[in-house]
């Protein structure tokens, strides 16, 4: 026993005396510490080889002397006459968007005058009944060939423009939502005296050629596209029916002005469970109808008010699709609870709304109650007396869930009497198709004026295919707006009413809006944004609007977007401890935010944010703001420049007619691409084009769009024509006409002048079309000198620029040494983007023919937008003798298969008297692994002059040697899987104390336009549930409504309410129409904002001790780290830390010296961890080595996005303040007419003549079926 003991005890002392000789072993290596000196040559080889390599390699030298010995001029820029010149073009073109539409109105109204009697039946054509096309039944045929019963042949070939869909450019189509029937009377009458809009759609498109499609919406539900297209489109996985149009922005939002409208939902326990998921439905469709320029709030009402949202009490909100979404998902938590307290209800909603039309608070304009209950014992005249009567300023639009006969007559009286409308609701299918009939009735006073046709531009929103030349154009889906006007009913009826025809509309590509604004003209890194008068962008390079879930290509539904530009533009503000100039780059983009709402001519500076690679990398740069209004729109053009390097400009030209060669010889070869989205030069219609290949012979097919296979063709093309003689340059658009106006402005329709409705439109002036083509002169000769000055650089020799070979002895070096090198790098491409959007490249390794991956040229032709262009540009400003290095992100796991590539690129800046300016970049990609080894082969020895003292290399085991670029990302490191990843994540302590020693600077970037999973809402989604416990109650309840439904319509006439008795009282009022001011005022706020604070924290570890102050610990995120499914994703906002280098704390006195660190009592034994940093020269690469034989503990620091933590949506501060933000309203309200209490219609009903026998039994049923299986 005692032997054991002893055994155990001899063991124990062997124990601690070997692990003593380990840390005296490990400590008197560290005695050696890193070879400091060796680590700034290794540093100092690596860059000059990579310098000098790519230099020659590149040609960078040569395509800088070839630009100066031609004639250039280094230009200032005046950003505010650029801005004058593109805010003029805009004006332009949407002027062009806006009388086409206006003139679609002036035809549309005279159209229906001219082929309606005054009983508003339709007087059929000479030509007999007007057959349509129904989009559902084009060119459907049967197995044998013949056309199906019921469809119609249609003649369509495919075009770009309209989203390369086949389509008919001389007839429209009909496309139909659920629930319209097109043998009604009103729809087929509607159908009939619309298919005369055809001639002036057409008309339209030859006097424009860049419009898109182009609409009619009927009230009555159908709408009419133009050009004519079958429904669903191929490939497209929708129905054969759309989306009701009649609830979308470009539709409600000119129909009506902006309005109040406060939605009272009933919660009380009369209240089923089913009736209150209908209401809730009925509810959100009216939300859905609301845009921008109009305020909400909905309450819910028991014994008590209650508002869903807390921060939403006592006020109205913008209703931004994000405060509605807030007061969705709040609703579906609310519970059914005690009795029904409608005076309660009324009187909050009365109170609020006055409140805010008294405090010029809100829009200002319409103000509405919108009603929701199962049932009410009263029409509640007394409260409605005292706050609503006798100037009715809110009108009462009162909803009736189910068919209680007793509430009917109530809540249609409460509506009749207040210039609302009634409407009975019995199933989700109308409860999204009645809800437009609000805005039919809130459009009366701008109908009975028939003087004011506002034209209105929606919000952007994701539509169907690109129609861009570009190779990966098909596979995009592109922005647009749409601009709408309504159409009003001009008939004389024999009783009072006030009908909306429809409203017709065009949509408007952004990408056809940004051609107007050229990017060449801009600049590299410079940029235009667009802001309407809500401070939204219409876009922004950082735009990325959310997912619709392929509903627009599916339904035609748009998914609207509201972006406000102090969410996309991030002004720096981590500027050590000066507070002063953080404040100040705030208030700054405050400021200009201000005058771009008012609007105003101004410019101004400031430090902001830029990210990079979907939000891994940023940087700091200064930008110089110029930005002033679009003449007659509601929006604001800024230009973007940076401070640096956008106020010149290169002015390099080759004249194309006096060249003495044909300069398409620049261009042989497919080894060059331009940028896709760029005009050089293009026609202004399809028959333009057609006409100059019937004169040249070549042959079009009838089935596809006449139009060039590719940009470069196209180029090619023009390129020619310009050689030959009669050419003319056609360098200016074409101007729009004088802005529409209205020719029957007060006229009752009779007038002399209006005998033919599109006679006066058919020979408009002003066309687009007044010549064939457009080409950008200045753009397309600095084409040519690009290509003149890049052509010939894949010859192995270095020639000079006059194309003789240079015999010099340094001449033949350099081309050994560039030989030498692409031996020693193994060199897959090489290439050079200019400022003309020229891309050139070579290959110098052959790809393999079945490569899964694209080719360099395919996913870099748009060249000046890429990172690695964008990068080279600004670090010229750091170290203009440098290349920017870059690999894939995570691409570790691909370098034992060599397709892991190496990105460099340099930016060429051309000097003249004095000033630089940016004329292209050139780059290379090399294997990486062949990088790798030369990494190896030069910091696995010692250099000679200490060689004889030198004992650790980093082929040494207890040093790690990485190769960070400027983000903090792995280049080289020993472990291959470490290559693009970020070094935090491999060794966060060390990246913590490179922060600390201000090597790399940790920035905050907050993304406003995150996504996160609709499932970490903050509301609990109960409301819409069916509890067991109740029911039996819903199905009792139910029975007893669907019976009191057939039974109130059986002995009286089948149509309920279609146009009843009801009157309202004839009060003496008087008219006032609101020009209001253009600027929201801040309304009075009942609650406190929440002060947001943020405390510094430290920490401190037992085995870790800084040298240098320890890092501050930054509060946890909360939120998914996952991409959510676009059905069930939600706006939030998003914080990431992320790094920069700051190479001059590694550079002093011009000398690039190592800067030493050491992380001290890493371990219970007192070692230390020393480590040294080593600017890498002409690059933007570190060299780091670590010392490994310490122990230390490493954490990981994550650089993926996070939800921010503490309160989450619209209740969060930086939410509250933006809701507060300046507005301008639109600059007319037409809210009232004081003949509109004639009108009687005020209220409709359900029609049991719809609703069969057989489906009434079927849901008989069904509700059987499901109280059974429920209990069961």
């Amino acid at each position: 026993m005692e032997s054991k003991h002893w055994s155990c005890f001899v063991a124990i002392v062997l124990g601690v005396l070997i692990f003593k000789m380990h840390i005296f072993v490990a400590l008197a290596d560290q005695d050696e510490d890193i070879p400091h000196n060796e680590v700034r040559n290794w540093a100092l080889k690596f860059g000059v080889d990579l310098w000098e390599f790519g230099r020659q390699f590149t040609k960078m030298n040569e395509i800088k002397n070839r630009f100066k010995d031609n004639d250039i001029e280094v230009k200032r820029k005046d950003g505010i006459i650029l801005l004058r010149e593109l805010a003029a073009e805009v004006k332009n073109f949407m002027d062009f968007k806006r009388n086409a539409v206006m003139r679609l109105m002036d035809s549309a109204e005279q159209a229906a005058l001219s082929e309606m009697d005054g009983q508003g039946q339709a007087e059929a054509p000479l030509g007999g009944p007007q057959q349509h096309y129904d989009a559902r039944r084009i060119n459907e045929y049967n197995a044998d060939g013949k056309l199906a019963d019921g469809a119609r042949h249609m003649d369509i070939r495919f075009m770009r423009r309209f989203e390369r869909l086949p389509v008919n450019l001389s007839l429209s189509s009909i496309l139909v939502p659920h629930g319209v029937d097109l043998d009604e009377t009103d729809v087929k009458s509607a159908l009939q005296w619309s298919a005369h809009l055809d001639p002036l759609f057409q008309n339209n498109l030859e006097q424009d050629p860049a419009l898109s499609w182009q609409y009619f919406g009927s009230s009555s539900g159908f709408l009419r596209r133009f050009p004519g297209t079958a429904w669903p489109p191929e490939g497209s996985k929708g129905s054969k029916l759309i989306h009701d149009f009649r609830t979308h922005n470009w539709f409600v939002q000119a129909a009506s002005s902006p309005k109040d409208i406060m939605i009272l939902l009933d919660a009380s326990s009369s209240m089923s469970e089913k009736s209150f998921d209908l209401g809730m439905a009925t509810a959100f469709n009216i939300l859905d109808t609301l845009g921008e320029d109009d305020f909400v709030n909905l309450i819910t009402f028991s014994e008590v008010v209650k508002a869903p949202v807390p921060c939403f009490k006592d006020r109205m909100v913008r209703a931004t699709p994000d405060n509605i979404q807030e007061i969705k998902s709040a609703v579906k938590a609310i519970k059914l609870q005690d009795t029904a307290n409608f005076t309660a209800g009324l009187e909050y909603a009365f109170s609020l709304l006055h409140k805010y039309n008294q405090s010029g608070s809100g829009s200002q304009c319409n103000q509405a109650i919108m009603l929701i209950t199962e049932s009410t014992s009263e029409s509640h005249k007394d409260i409605i007396k005292q706050y609503n009567w006798p100037h009715m300023p809110v009108r009462i639009f009162t909803y009736l869930i189910g068919s209680d006969s007793s509430s009917r007559s109530n809540l249609h009286d409460m509506a009749c009497s207040n210039k609302g409308f009634f409407v009975q609701i019995n199933d989700y299918e109308e409860a999204r198709r009645k809800v437009i009939d609000y805005a039919l009735v809130m459009a009366r006073p701008m109908i009975m004026y028939q003087a004011d046709h506002p034209v209105h531009w929606s919000p952007v929103f994701v539509a169907g295919k690109s129609g861009g030349l570009g190779r990966d154009s098909e596979y995009q889906r592109r922005l647009v707006t749409t601009v709408s006007t309504p159409v009003f009913d001009r008939r004389n009826h024999s009783v009072r009413v006030a009908n909306l025809l429809g409203v017709v509309g065009t949509d408007v590509p952004i990408e056809e809006i940004r051609k107007v604004i050229p990017q060449h003209k801009l600049g590299p890194n410079a940029y235009s944004f667009i802001v309407d008068n809500n401070g939204r962008v219409l876009y922004h390079p950082d735009l990325r609007p959310l997912g619709d879930g392929n509903q627009y290509i599916d339904q035609l539904k748009p998914k609207y977007a509201s972006v406000d530009i102090t969410e996309l533009e991030l002004p720096e503000t981590e500027i050590g401890n000066d507070h002063e100039i953080v404040e100040m780059n705030k208030n700054l983009l405050n400021e200009m935010r201000g005058d771009m709402i008012r609007p105003k001519e101004g410019e101004t500076e400031f430090t902001v944010l830029n990210h990079y690679d979907e939000v891994k990398r940023v940087s700091t740069r200064t930008h110089r703001y110029f930005y002033g209004p679009i003449e007659d729109t509601p929006f604001t053009l800024a230009i973007v420049l940076p401070e640096k390097y956008g106020s010149h400009e290169l002015v390099s030209q080759q004249e194309i007619r006096h060249s003495r060669n044909n300069v398409t010889e620049y261009f042989k070869g497919d080894n060059w691409r331009v940028h896709p989205e760029w005009v050089y030069c293009e026609y202004n219609s399809v028959s333009d084009l057609e006409k100059e290949r019937e004169s040249s012979g070549e042959y079009s097919s009838r089935d596809q769009e006449p139009s060039f296979g590719s940009p470069e063709e196209q180029v090619l093309h023009f390129l020619a024509r310009a050689g030959r003689p009669g050419w003319k340059w056609m360098s200016v658009r074409p101007k729009s006409p004088q802005p529409h106006h209205n020719m029957h402005s007060g006229s009752n329709g009779n007038s002399p002048g209006s005998s033919h409705f599109g006679s006066q439109h058919l020979n408009a002036q002003g066309s687009r079309k007044a010549e064939p083509y457009f080409c950008d002169r200045t753009l397309i000769q600095s084409l040519v000198r690009d290509a003149m000055v890049t052509d010939g650089l894949d010859r192995n020799t270095t020639s000079s620029s006059n194309g003789k070979e240079d015999k010099h002895p340094i001449a033949t070096l350099m081309a050994i040494l560039k030989r030498q090198g692409y031996s020693k790098f193994l060199v897959a491409t090489s290439f050079v983007a200019t400022r003309s959007g020229l891309l050139r490249w070579i290959d110098h390794i052959k790809r393999p023919e079945d490569t899964p991956e694209p080719h360099f040229s395919e996913d870099n032709v748009r060249a000046m937008d890429t990172s690695w262009y964008k990068r080279a540009i600004d670090q010229h400003a750091v170290e203009p003798d440098s290349f920017v290095y870059s690999v894939p992100f995570g691409s570790g796991y691909a370098i034992k298969s060599n397709a892991t590539l190496v990105t460099a690129s340099h930016a060429i800046f051309v000097e003249h008297r004095g000033h630089k300016a940016p004329a292209g970049v050139v780059g290379l990609q090399f294997q990486h692994d062949s990088l790798a080894k030369h990494f190896i082969n030069i910091t696995s020895t010692c250099t000679a002059a200490s060689a004889s003292g030198c004992k650790r290399t980093c082929a040494s085991d207890n040093l790690d040697c990485y190769v960070l670029d400027n983000s903090g990302f792995v280049i080289i490191s020993e472990e291959m899987e470490h290559t693009g990843k970020f070094f935090g994540q491999i060794d966060g302590t060390i990246m913590d104390s490179l922060v600390q020693d201000r090597i790399y600077k940790r920035v905050t970037v907050n993304d406003f336009q995150g996504v996160c999973s609709d499932a970490d809402n903050p509301y609990t989604a109960a409301g819409g549930i069916l509890k067991p416990n109740r029911l039996g109650s819903w199905f009792f309840n139910h029975l007893v409504a669907l019976s009191a439904t057939w039974l109130s319509f059986m002995p009286a006439r089948l149509r309920a309410w279609p146009q009843d008795e009801y009157t309202y009282d004839n009060e003496d009022v008087v008219f006032v129409e609101n020009n209001y001011s253009d600027e929201y005022d801040n309304f009075d706020n009942d609650y406190g904002l929440p002060v947001d604070q943020e405390m510094d924290e430290f920490f401190t570890t037992a085995d870790v001790e800084y040298t240098t102050p320890p890092p501050k610990v930054h509060k946890p995120h909360v939120g998914p780290r996952f991409a959510p499914d676009p059905q069930n994703a939600r706006r939030c906002d998003l914080r990431t830390d992320l790094y920069m280098l700051q190479p001059e704390r590694l550079t002093q006195g011009g000398q690039n010296n190592p800067l030493k660190g050491k992380l001290t009592n890493c371990h219970v034994s007192g070692c230390e961890r020393p480590f040294s940093v080593q600017k890498i020269p002409h690059s933007n690469l570190i060299l780091l080595v670590v010392d490994t034989l310490c122990p230390c503990g490493s954490k990981q620091l994550d650089i993926e996005p996070l939800e921010e933590s503490g309160v989450v949506g619209a209740c969060s501060t930086r939410r509250q303040t933006q809701e507060q933000e300046a507005r301008r309203r639109p600059r007319k309200c037409i809210n009232y007419h004081p003949e509109e209490i004639e009108i009687q219609q005020c209220g409709r009903g359900s029609n049991l003549s719809h609703m069969s026998i057989s489906v009434i039994v079927a849901h008989i049923l069904m509700v059987t079926v499901t109280f059974v299986l429920s209990n069961a």
